[in-house]
């Protein structure tokens, strides 16, 4: 086969890859004056956030931390928790059962707390808007829940004797914690809080970012805007720009580029697809219109991972050329307990209006493994086939190599070449500081070597190199970073510092009590923001508070039947007490707002 059918599929995958590209390559070589962004995304306030936290503030560290982790995989928080379907069997079924299990590692480590796991299971919104938040705001998570826990000691060190059983016993113990949990907890659930955290959920992340550029070449705009869906599973971002190019004679190119993708991620599996249309307009009117589209994803079951991805384009031009072309792939990558094996299988084809086509595959395997002197081994076989309007060629490729880190290691590789134009192998080989090649065609054969020895016996330099780097990045990593890494040496002698089956189970009353709450809460606004979509007389109706003084939220912390008062008894901070009752801990409403 001549060189016309491969270079043409190479020359292809060139313009596709490259007019589809070559804007946002200009953005990286030009001279940016930084972007314009249009932030939508929401950024709660400390007060929402100690909110949304109240469910979970009185877990140990370690535990609260594996659920901030679980919460930004809120579907496979709910898979988890989900009892699997008896109803349908056969190997079908075990095989899609097989796919929906979770493998997020947090959630994994929630399965042995399944009250905890149905508690986010149940309040589903509340815990899918708590690990957006602990994605973007780390840290005033952190200190909402040391707010909320200082505030829970303190109500316990000021008046213990106010938290009471329906009886009006004073509580002890755990029993006078979690009611003091709730106290503190109750006193954030005011409307203007619900209602941040209501629209904060209900409404999509959408991030609008529009930067200029201008560089000796290439000036232009970009704009991107990015949505994020409430259950933060699909993002879709949707693009456009417009760049000119300037020659050195003065000549110009312009390009203009409009494109959107979806992503869908839920816990083992992501799935993406795009699509892109760029056209390019040279100085003498010419033009050329690129349009892609593709989609890839992936999903992980046990230890394997299997992934795919297949697309197509076309390339037009204004004279009357055209070119279209199709690709795909799968594979497979398993973990072994000392490595990796892994395949690929690949193929791809062109066709033009000029009469060249051409068709390919390709095949690939290999593993990759740690020995136990430190050392990695690799072994990797591929097989290439091409095949045109001109000819053929067949490739085969087999290799092993070790790497021992210090430029000791080996390696053994062969490739055969059959086409249609002949055929030809090259053999190499490396060890012991030299480097041999043999290459042999229909015209005999020759060989090369590379090194005297000494290849590979300076990398104590590169060594040190890395030493140096590694200390470095210790030093880095060891410096505070965050609020929770200075927390931690001053929390180590807290109640929440170790975990304990008591505090364990505090937590766990607590979150089934305050969540339930603000559950209520924010279902109230949804109610409130339905009717006021579908009432037109909704300004002269004010729907009723999903709030109230004598709402009887305390009514969740006791065994009482009625949520009216209790007695006259009350707690107050700072002096002050506000004469509305806090039902079954028989606090009034003394605490700040």
């Amino acid at each position: 086969m001549t060189s016309t059918s491969p270079s043409y599929l190479k020359g292809f995958t060139t313009i596709i890859a490259g007019i589809c590209f070559m804007l946002q390559a200009s953005l990286a070589s030009a001279q940016q004056p930084g972007p314009q962004p249009t932030q939508k995304h929401r950024t709660l306030s400390p007060r929402a956030i100690e909110s949304l936290v109240t469910g979970i503030a009185f877990y140990p560290d370690d535990l609260v931390e594996t659920i901030l982790q679980a919460s930004q995989h809120p579907l496979a928080i709910r898979q988890a928790s989900e009892k699997p379907a008896g109803r349908f069997g056969g190997r079908f079924a075990q095989r899609v059962q097989q796919f929906n299990q979770t493998t997020d590692s947090s959630v994994e480590q929630l399965k042995q707390y399944p009250e905890i796991l149905a508690q986010l299971s149940d309040n589903l919104a509340t815990t899918t808007l708590l690990g957006r938040v602990y994605q973007t705001q780390p840290d005033d998570v952190w200190r909402a829940i040391d707010q909320l826990r200082a505030e829970v000691d303190a109500a316990l060190e000021e008046q213990p004797e106010q938290f009471v059983d329906a009886s009006g016993a004073p509580l002890t113990g755990q029993a006078a914690y979690v009611a003091a949990a709730g106290y503190v907890a109750g006193r954030y659930f005011v409307p203007a809080t619900i209602s941040e955290l209501y629209v904060a959920y209900a409404h999509p992340n959408q991030t609008t970012t529009t930067t200029v550029y201008q560089g000796p070449v290439a000036t232009g705009t970009a704009t991107q805007t990015t949505t994020t869906g409430p259950y933060g599973h699909t993002t879709a971002s949707t693009g456009s720009s417009s760049t000119t190019y300037t020659g050195p004679n003065g000549n110009t190119v312009t390009g203009n580029t409009q494109g959107g993708s979806v992503v869908y991620q839920n816990g083992p599996t992501t799935v993406g697809a795009g699509a892109a249309t760029t056209t390019i307009t040279g100085p003498q009117g010419n033009s050329a219109t690129a349009t892609g589209a593709g989609i890839a994803g992936k999903t992980t079951v046990g230890d394997t991972a299997y992934f795919g991805a297949a697309g197509g384009g076309t390339v037009n031009t204004s004279n009357g050329l055209s070119a279209s072309g199709a690709g795909q792939i799968t594979g497979s990558v398993t973990q072994t307990q000392t490595g990796a094996n892994y395949n690929t299988q690949a193929s791809g084809s062109v066709a033009t209006n000029t009469g060249v086509n051409a068709y390919g595959t390709r095949s690939t395997n290999g593993s990759v493994n740690q020995n136990a002197d430190g050392s990695v081994s690799g072994v990797r076989s591929s097989s290439t086939s091409v095949q045109g309007t001109n000819g053929y060629a067949n490739v085969q490729h087999n290799s092993t190599g070790t790497a021992t880190g210090n430029g000791t290691g080996t390696y053994n590789g062969s490739t055969t070449v059959d086409s249609s134009k002949g055929s030809a192998s090259v053999s190499t080989t490396a060890g012991d500081g030299q480097v041999s090649s043999t290459v042999t065609t229909q015209n005999g054969s020759a060989t090369g070597t590379l090194g005297d020895g000494q290849v590979g016996q300076s990398s104590s330099t590169a060594s040190n190199r890395q030493s140096k780097s590694s200390q470095q990045a210790a030093r880095s990593t060891s410096q505070p970073g965050s609020y929770r890494a200075s927390r931690q040496a001053s929390a180590s002698n807290s109640r929440y510092s170790k975990s304990s089956s008591q505090q364990i189970a505090s937590g766990l009353q607590s979150m089934q009590k305050n969540w339930g709450q603000l559950s209520q809460q924010l279902n109230r606004s949804s109610q409130t923001s339905a009717s006021r979509r579908n009432t037109q007389s909704y300004s002269q109706q004010r729907p009723t508070s999903g709030y109230s003084r004598n709402s009887g939220y305390g009514s969740n912390y006791s065994n009482r039947s009625s949520a009216s008062s209790r007695g006259s008894s009350s707690y107050s901070r700072g002096g002050s007490s506000r004469g509305s009752s806090r039902g079954s801990s028989g606090r009034s409403r003394g605490g700040r707002r």
